[in-house]
């Protein structure tokens, strides 16, 4: 194919974690208590959103809604709908984030003219679009997709792709997941410890696309799909449907395969 996948974001950077990822028991009115390295408070459940790390993204689930695949790990989201750090926050949640005012107001990426609670790289969170989630780091390429909607955040143990449709990203998911580009992948990712691989975003934003990629979408988003139900197809099968999307024939491709499994 010519063209790329579009250009991969960073996730959400807390730069203090233990100011803002905390387990939480939501209640029946517009509070939670929330729970962090032994500390337990009420707060706002208005500012609550489920938080994904790269390492609860497992190869079993490819769509994730966010109320079965995150416990109950949550992210203080200190921002309103449109982005922006919110300008006031509420008086529960003020008093909880209060204490770690001196570790947030020196972190690397704080700035004087936003406000000390701000949250970074928060484009990744945005949830009116598909997003094709992956893990950072791994022996394989990890993903899930967050439909349209989902307000789960992924952390910056992840990387997300917005995609224009939520076809799209299950068709992509079929790509990214595919033996094929498993193999490629160990060509080209930056090794790490214990035989495990860093998917940066550029690694993974330089795999081609199909050419005709309309054409080639919905097959390649079926797939995903049946990869979902109760008999998935088999790693042969999803062989022959990444060649099929790429024109390419699967016997040109044994070499590539058989190299990497040595």
């Amino acid at each position: 194919g010519d063209s790329q996948l579009g250009r991969p974001l960073l996730g959400v950077k807390c730069g203090c974690n233990s100011a803002f990822l905390v387990h939480a028991t939501e209640h029946d009115d517009d509070t939670a208590t929330i729970l962090r390295e032994g500390r337990e408070t009420v707060i706002e459940r208005t500012l609550l959103r489920p938080a994904l790390r790269g390492d609860a993204i497992t190869t079993r689930r490819i769509l994730a809604p966010h109320h079965t695949h995150l416990g109950n790990l949550r992210i203080l989201w200190t921002h309103a709908a449109d982005g922006a750090p919110l300008r006031v926050l509420p008086p529960r949640t003020n008093r909880w984030l209060a204490r770690y005012r001196p570790q947030l107001e020196t972190r690397r990426d704080a700035r004087a003219k936003h406000p000390w609670w701000t949250l970074f790289r928060t484009e990744a969170a945005r949830s009116e679009a598909a997003r094709l989630v992956w893990a950072d780091l791994g022996k394989s390429l990890r993903t899930t997709i967050l439909a349209p909607g989902d307000p789960t955040v992924p952390l910056n143990s992840c990387y997300v792709l917005r995609t224009p449709s939520l076809e799209d990203a299950y068709a992509l998911n079929t790509l990214l997941t595919s033996p094929l580009t498993a193999a490629w992948l160990d060509a080209i990712a930056e090794p790490a410890r214990g035989g495990w691989r860093r998917f940066l975003g550029w690694t993974v934003a330089a795999l081609p696309v199909p050419a005709d990629w309309e054409s080639a979408r919905n097959r390649l988003a079926e797939f995903s799909r049946r990869q979902r139900s109760v008999n998935p197809p088999s790693a042969e099968e999803h062989v022959v449907v990444t060649a099929d999307a790429y024109g390419i024939p699967v016997r040109s491709l044994t070499p590539l395969l058989e190299w990497v499994s040595r």
